[in-house]
């Protein structure tokens, strides 16, 4: 029988042994193979799904869909990456997977791809995300789920995340990202990522969007001869305000007028993300408590988003990754007052880390670039290099715990920006010894 470790560590088997064949600079036409998992995907398919993709945002909107339809049906919830715990990727109607199921799980979709894997050559692997995803299945089936939703990985024409028989599909915003493995253009990532619509979809809903992604998703969807909802067409997000606690503001949609919604997280984009889930929400429920609704919003808990996690000091984090996230990082901070910031950035030299401190550099006191603690990740002093041709200045602090230290010192807020690794370290334990030192010193002087 395997172990906890033992069988998270099976997830990321069949890349591990394969990456050091793979060239790094592939796309991901060339090195990902959704049809290996295929067969197993469809044959675990059963409920009705609806599939998350865009370029941010992704999860936010899918755990929003599992939270209102909860109201209504036992849901199951998988999304990628996770923030403290691996099992936090696999949820029934808000509950994560315990490790005794998620053994179990793995175990029993093991031997398929075991098979598979003995087939395979040295550079050839089973995508993590396509055994990661049977896995969700697999624990939906036996808690016996009546709706799933699905949140992809980077992109939907490779990721193995399309295999599962779907009726539905959500788009959030894309934008540039990911890239090296995408496409070096807004039209190269829009062509992947609407494959999210298969024949099997019956309704779309995409977010607002650039207007030549949206044509794309129009054409994609008139191909596939299902009904497409459209952000500011169908729908909308209006009158929105910031809150000392969240975001206050309406929701329209053909059906209903939602006034005065009110969510416990930060951000312009968690307003238009409500507005996308209630949109589809509506698309499945056959009738709706806008009251009931709007209660259960109040509870949203989604970590990582903006989230402020100490007001002494003032301490906010953001799994934030590129120029686009930065943005709103930034419009939140000012909304809430706050002039000055200390922020740490960790990203990895292949993500965006010059562009989200291009946006913060100027409501920064000090940027500090660290690193997180996940190996696989490349983080480098050359990005101060970079910066410095930018005319950005930046120090640098070999891990988490020193950025702090630096950043402690500068008496400002502290604004946390960085892939998920890093916003995994800062809830370790060693992070709530520095957050309650730091407020007993605050209080000792106040």
């Amino acid at each position: 029988m395997l172990d906890r470790k033992e069988a998270e560590n099976y997830v990321y088997q069949s890349y591990l042994k394969a990456e050091s064949h793979l060239n790094f600079s592939d796309k991901d036409a060339y090195k990902r193979h959704p049809e290996y998992s295929k067969d197993i995907l469809q044959k675990l398919s059963r409920t009705p799904v609806v599939t998350v993709t865009g370029s941010k945002g992704k999860g936010s909107v899918a755990y929003m869909i599992s939270e209102i339809l909860q109201m209504n049906f036992d849901v199951g919830l998988m999304t990628s990456p996770h923030i403290s715990n691996f099992c936090e990727r696999f949820r029934v109607n808000g509950i994560q997977i315990s490790d005794c199921d998620f053994i179990t799980c793995v175990e029993k979709i093991k031997p398929y791809f075991d098979e598979i894997e003995s087939a395979l050559a040295p550079s050839k692997y089973i995508s993590p995300i396509g055994i990661q995803a049977a896995i969700a299945l697999n624990y939906f089936k036996a808690k016996h789920t009546k709706f799933n939703v699905i949140e992809h990985g980077k992109g939907a024409k490779y990721d193995d995340v399309t295999n599962i028989k779907h009726q539905y599909a959500v788009i959030n915003t894309i934008f540039l990202e990911h890239t090296r493995e995408l496409g070096k253009t807004l039209e190269e990532i829009a062509r992947d990522k609407v494959y999210t619509i298969t024949d099997d979809v019956k309704i779309v809903v995409t977010a607002e969007q650039n207007a030549e992604v949206l044509q794309i998703i129009q054409q994609r969807a008139h191909e596939k001869n299902c009904t497409l909802l459209e952000y500011g067409k169908d729908f909308k997000a209006e009158n929105v305000k910031f809150s000392k606690s969240g975001m206050i503001f309406d929701v329209v949609t053909a059906k209903n007028k939602y006034c005065d919604i009110k969510i416990p997280l930060l951000g312009v984009h968690q307003a238009e993300n409500c507005a996308l889930a209630l949109a589809f929400c509506e698309c499945i429920l056959p009738k709706i408590n806008v009251e009931k609704v709007k209660q259960k919003l109040l509870t949203l808990k989604w970590s990582g988003r903006q989230e402020i996690i100490s007001t002494k000091p003032f301490i906010m984090l953001d799994a934030c990754i590129n120029r686009f996230n930065a943005e709103s990082v930034k419009k939140t901070v000012k909304e809430l007052n706050i002039l000055k910031v200390v922020s740490i950035i960790g990203i990895p030299d292949d993500k965006d880390f010059s562009g989200v401190a291009e946006v913060m550099s100027d409501i920064s006191e000090t940027i500090i670039l660290t690193k997180s603690s996940n190996s696989h990740y490349i983080f480098t002093k050359n990005q101060i290099k970079i910066l410095e041709q930018k005319n950005i200045k930046a120090e640098y602090a070999v891990s988490l715990s020193e950025a702090l230290n630096i950043a402690q010192n500068c008496q400002l807020p502290i604004v946390i920006l960085g892939t998920t690794s890093l916003i995994s370290d800062i809830k370790n334990p060693e992070f709530a010894k520095f957050r309650e030192r730091n407020k007993q010193t605050r209080d000792l002087n106040e």
